[in-house]
């Protein structure tokens, strides 16, 4: 059920979508049981994927259309199912959907077969059919292995592997410059962040690369096809990269986290330039952004604003472990060349505890006006019971914005079960689509049973 003080106000329900505002997985059409990552296309039509429990190593895509429907004439089968799946391979972790200019996606994530692992990256057609100009029919796989460069140098550029499997990663990786893992330039290259073994020390590190449109490596970023993520006294295998978001000018924007020590954690913000160097003007010539002296910290996603690519980061951490162990909602606001925006919070990160026990923010997205959305679970982040999804809305300068369900926030917990957030978006229209995973009580997988579900508010 949802918290909500009307019908008709932003921040409640919309008795359009499905039922009441809530569509749950699996339904008659779609039997699959979890999906992770979802991407707003238009006609308001919203691009789902999930995970075929009758399939197993297989994923399949659908769409739903504006009325919470699922589309049965998508991918031409009369299923409404486009499933994807590889003879002797596990491509069943979906990490993220990135909208293609052309009109079609990419799916990314992981796979795994016998004596080979590292991370898939297909792309679609926008009827559902595999672009096979792509990649290998469609699909581009990135062992995490070294492999021979093209011209027969001995020594080739870096694979990319999803080493650190994240809970759900990051994205929204449902539109196309939001942190996603992936985004597609003007030119059609696509940078995308991954994992990377040098091979010399055997050490894994997190980087930046770019595809050229046929999936083939570009080689002509940073003279390599990728750009490992390291800063000055920060040991670079300590160090993450949570997504990736593209300026109006072509430069790429790369956000995450890392350990200073056992307890203290950073957050960072850093830009390359449309080459793949460091960009050292950002941030008025230090070309990074911290956020220093946190306790456990998360960076959980990015979003640019459309009229001056103004950045906005999301997470959580726990500010004082003297404080006790709930989590707390963590964001702040950059101007696009990387200076703290004066007029949001005083240009100080806001730290939010608006429930009991704590909250993270997983995802967030700029609003046409200059509001900021944000999605999270409450609870301290660990396996426990009545987590919540949990969906506010703050006004440019942080403070809650009351429109927006009476308080500013609004609680979801899809008919009583726990409910965790794996993605948010913003339809076309600027109504708020959110996405989860539920655990029932029963006697499958450790005692429950999962679905998905997906909250539409009006805006």
């Amino acid at each position: 059920m949802a918290y909500a003080s009307s019908a008709v106000q932003a921040g409640t329900l919309d008795p359009t979508f499905a039922e009441g505002g809530v569509l749950t997985l699996p339904t008659r059409e779609l039997g699959g049981y979890r999906t992770l990552a979802m991407l707003p296309l238009a006609e308001n039509k919203l691009l789902i994927t999930v995970l075929l429990p009758e399939k197993p190593g297989a994923f399949g895509l659908s769409k739903v259309n504006e009325d919470g429907s699922i589309d049965r004439e998508f991918g031409g089968a009369g299923t409404g199912v486009v499933e994807f799946s590889k003879e002797n391979t596990y491509v069943d972790e979906i990490v993220d959907i990135c909208g293609l200019s052309d009109g079609g996606w990419l799916v990314m994530g992981g796979y795994a077969s016998f004596g080979d692992s590292g991370i898939y990256v297909v792309r679609f057609l926008e009827d559902g059919r595999l672009n096979t100009l792509f990649g290998e029919d469609g699909v581009r796989w990135l062992p995490f292995r070294l492999e021979p460069k093209s011209g027969g140098m001995e020594d080739g550029p870096l694979t990319f592997s999803w080493r650190d499997r994240e809970p759900s990663a990051q994205a929204p990786r449902s539109s196309g410059n939001n942190g996603s893992s992936a985004v597609e330039q003007p030119d059609g290259k696509i940078i995308l962040r991954n994992v990377v073994n040098s091979g010399s020390d055997d050490l894994s590190h997190w980087v930046v690369l770019r595809l050229n449109p046929d999936g083939s490596t570009d080689e002509t970023f940073n003279e390599t096809g990728s750009v490992v993520i390291e800063f000055p006294g920060v040991p670079r295998v300590a160090t993450s990269v949570k997504g990736v978001a593209l300026q109006s000018d072509g430069k790429v924007l790369v956000f995450g986290d890392f350990f200073q020590n056992t307890l203290a954690s950073s957050i960072y913000v850093a830009r390359l330039d449309a080459t793949g160097r460091f960009d050292t003007s950002f941030n008025g010539g230090v070309g990074v952004v911290t956020v220093p002296n946190l306790h456990y910290a998360n960076a959980n996603a990015m979003a640019l604003r459309e009229s001056d690519d103004a950045i906005v980061v999301a997470g959580d951490c726990w500010p004082n472990p003297d404080q006790g162990f709930d989590r707390h909602g963590l964001m702040f606001v950059l101007s696009r060349d990387g200076f703290f925006d004066f007029a949001f919070n005083s240009g100080q990160p806001l730290f939010s505890k608006l429930v009991d026990k704590g909250h993270d923010w997983y995802r967030c997205a700029w609003q046409a006006d200059g509001s900021i959305v944000v999605a999270g679970t409450t609870g301290r982040g660990g396996v426990e019971t009545g987590v919540l999804a949990l969906t506010a809305r703050l006004r440019s300068d942080g403070s809650l914005d009351p429109t927006f369900n009476g308080s500013g926030f609004v609680r979801f917990n899809e008919e009583g079960y726990e409910a965790t957030v794996e993605d948010m978006g913003l339809m076309p229209d600027g109504r708020i689509v959110v996405g989860g995973f539920t655990r029932r009580p029963g006697a499958v997988y450790w005692g429950r049973t999962f679905g998905s579900w997906f909250i539409r508010y009006l805006a």
